[in-house]
């Protein structure tokens, strides 16, 4: 496998660990002492536990959420890597009929650890967020 595919794997695990509320899995996308930030709101989180903390805090609020990530631009140097990414992020809140979509990048510094590639920090850049009532209409 090569170094890309596994590195656009790992984007993929992070995106449907979070969609889910998986949070071993999502947590087992970083190093241990990786960094999830979002620069803009003055949010910068480190290790296992404080990102676990955050994105449940996050996420706990909706009925549903789910990450859409798209092909990354992947660049390898030995056991380090840099990644970009569009990140589109839809979701309903839990106590009212209120949606919202978050439109965004991910920039990426990851390494390999034990052989398995590993985000050193995943930092957010927010291009835009959007909240809208949600209409009546029939259920699935």
């Amino acid at each position: 496998m090569s170094d890309e595919y596994a590195i656009q794997q790992l984007l993929n695990c992070y995106s449907i660990g979070a969609s889910r509320a998986d949070w071993d899995a999502v947590l087992s996308t970083f190093a241990t002492d990786g960094i999830w930030e979002v620069p803009a709101r003055g949010m910068r989180v480190q290790g296992h536990q404080p990102i676990r903390a955050t994105m449940i805090a996050f996420v706990g609020s909706m009925s549903y959420f789910v990450q859409l990530n798209s092909p990354a631009t992947i660049s390898v140097q030995g056991d380090r890597a840099s990644a970009r990414s569009v990140i589109r992020e839809c979701g309903k809140f839990a106590d009212r009929d209120e949606a919202m979509e978050v439109l965004g990048f991910y920039e990426d510094e990851i390494i390999r650890i034990d052989g398995k590639w590993k985000f050193a920090r995943r930092t957010f850049i927010p291009a835009g967020i959007h909240r809208f009532a949600l209409l009546a209409g029939p259920a699935f």
